[in-house]
Parts: structure tokens; C-alpha cells; sequence
């Protein structure tokens, strides 16, 4: 059962990651700024078809997001479980505020593309409100996760911890040092990329107890 929740959760971790490179990948890269407008400046020259199909694999891999996390209570103590289960809830409520937000990306070079800026800041505003509940939710439910592995109450090793999603995002400045090309890919897919070397660990450390 573990082994299945844990695929699940790699498949859309891979699925979202898949999205964001369909959105907005570039061969040429972008250099970051503190706004969106490198990534509008991608997104409005590409087709619409491939913004809509990058914008609906959002709520799809966002499903299956939510399923992996219940790993999180298979792989807590009985007497924890409470707390598991609050984690998963944070996690799940985090990654759905997670797919609407990816969703909205196609908007951001639907309208770049015709220059209706008010209509665009418009659509900003409210995927800064996703963003900030996707942080704090699923940031919260990450804490969790790594102080339960950190305490040795799962059936994960101590030193899992490191590779947690939530202590593993501490490297995004790193990340965005990366150089031209791989930047776009590690920089660029850096919130699924996480997500998809912890499955990756916990499925080969599930597989070999």
C-alpha cells in the first residue's frame, strides 16, 4: 500500500514538473527579476494550445499530489497519528490552492500576448492570494512531515530528513545559481523537482526495509 501511495506521489510530483516546462520552458532561459515578467516575456510568444496544456495538468497532478501525501500517515507512529493526519490535511489543502494556481499560468501569456495589462495585473493579484495559501498551508504541513522523520517517529531513517520537501526548498538559492539552461529546468520546476527526489528516496528506502 505504501509502495502505491509513494508512486502516486512521484507520478504527480512528475506531472507537475511536466506542466511548468510545458508552460513555460525556454531553451534561452530567464533571468530572474522578483517578478513575473521573465516568464510573461517566455509565455506570450508561445501558442495558446500549449499554455492551456500546461494550465490543466495543474489540477490533474494537484489529485494526485493529495493521494501521495496520505504517506504521511501510513509511514507515522500510532501514537502520532493525529498530527499525521493533520499534516496530510495541510499538505492536501496546500497543493490544491498549488493546482488552481498552476492553472491560472496560461492567463499570464494569454494576456501578455495582447499587452491588456490592467486584465494582467488583475490575474497577478489573485495568484499571489493562491500562492501565498499554498506556502503557508503546505509549508506548514512540510514542517510537520520533517520533524516527525527528524524525531524517529516514521518508518523512515533520521537522515531522511535532509531530503524532505520542506528542508530541500531551502536550496532555491542555489537553485537560481544554476547555470544557463539547467537554470530553467532546476530553477525553473524547482517546487515539483523537490518533491520527485524525495518520492524517488522514499520508494528505494521503502523497497529495501
Amino acid at each position: 500500500m505504501l509502495l502505491i501511495i509513494l508512486a502516486i506521489g512521484f507520478l504527480g510530483a512528475l506531472l507537475m514538473f511536466c506542466g511548468d516546462m510545458i508552460l513555460y520552458y525556454d531553451r534561452n532561459d530567464f533571468e530572474h527579476d522578483g517578478t513575473f515578467q521573465p516568464i510573461i516575456d517566455i509565455m506570450k510568444n508561445l501558442p495558446a494550445g500549449r499554455l492551456m496544456t500546461g494550465g490543466l495538468i495543474g489540477p490533474v497532478a494537484a489529485f494526485l499530489y493529495c493521494a501521495g501525501f496520505y504517506h504521511i500517515v501510513l509511514i507515522s507512529d500510532a501514537s502520532i497519528r493525529t498530527i499525521a493526519y493533520l499534516a496530510f490535511l495541510l499538505n492536501c489543502f496546500g497543493i490544491i490552492s498549488g493546482g488552481a494556481y498552476h492553472s491560472h499560468f496560461p492567463y499570464l501569456g494569454l494576456l501578455g500576448k495582447d499587452g491588456q495589462r490592467e486584465d494582467l495585473e488583475i490575474v497577478l493579484g489573485y495568484m499571489q492570494k493562491l500562492s501565498l495559501i499554498l506556502y503557508l498551508f503546505e509549508g506548514t504541513g512540510l514542517l510537520l512531515l520533517a520533524i516527525l522523520i527528524a524525531i524517529g517517529k516514521t518508518v523512515f531513517p533520521r537522515w531522511m530528513v535532509l531530503l524532505s520537501p520542506g528542508i530541500l526548498f531551502l536550496l532555491l538559492p542555489l537553485a537560481r545559481k544554476t547555470p544557463k539552461g539547467l537554470h530553467m529546468i532546476i530553477a525553473g520546476g524547482f517546487s515539483n523537482l523537490i518533491f520527485i527526489v524525495y518520492y524517488l528516496i522514499a520508494i528505494l528506502v521503502s523497497v529495501s526495509r
